[in-house]
């Protein structure tokens, strides 16, 4: 798991990994992005990292391991994660925009409070997930296995869930408009909607 080195502006937030600052702090944010970007693109597997509060803008995620990795609160733009596997990462409060997951194995890690506009799980594994109050619009799921994984206070607009394996998800108090889970087991999933 990344270590928990507190900021040293006294904000109470993780430290970026290899600095004493968080990436609201740090002097030059754009520098630590490319320094964290630079640390992902010259690995195959990515451990114990901590990069939260920083923006990354065309970068290239995809074919990438994380494990116990920390982006929460960042803003990721244009950004692929094709064929990523994650184990343990967290993503809490994070922004997505244009982003694509495909083809990704993404278990026991949590995307909770994030914000996703316009962006794609298709085809994937995203098992034991946290969406628990999300805003997600524009999205595509489809044809993936959300084996176990919440949407608890979740807001889906105009975004496809379909032919999903949705078995013990949890929709609980979701808002939702234009949602659709055409050929998708919901049968097998817990849903008590809000509207």
């Amino acid at each position: 798991m990344f270590k928990q080195a507190l900021c040293a502006a006294g904000c109470g937030n993780d430290a970026i990994s290899g600095s004493y600052l968080c990436g609201r702090h740090c002097a030059d944010p754009e520098k630590e992005t490319r320094r964290i970007a630079t640390h992902i693109s010259d690995r195959a597997t990515i451990r114990d990292l901590n990069a939260g509060s920083l923006r990354f803008t065309n970068m290239d995620f995809s074919s990438k391991y994380f494990y116990g990795c920390n982006f929460t609160e960042s803003f990721f733009n244009n950004c692929t994660f094709k064929y990523a596997f994650m184990r343990m990462v967290f993503f809490d409060a994070a922004t997505f925009v244009n982003c694509n997951f495909s083809n990704s194995d993404i278990r026991f890690s949590s995307f909770g409070a994030c914000t996703f506009e316009n962006c794609r799980f298709n085809d994937s594994e995203l098992e034991h997930l946290n969406f628990d109050g999300a805003s997600i619009s524009l999205t595509s799921f489809d044809h993936s296995n959300l084996y176990s994984s919440r949407f608890n206070m979740a807001k889906l607009t105009n975004t496809s869930i379909d032919d999903c394996n949705v078995k013990n998800v949890y929709f609980i108090n979701i808002e939702q408009a234009d949602l659709t889970f055409k050929s998708s087991n919901t049968k097998d999933a817990f849903f008590e909607l809000d509207n």
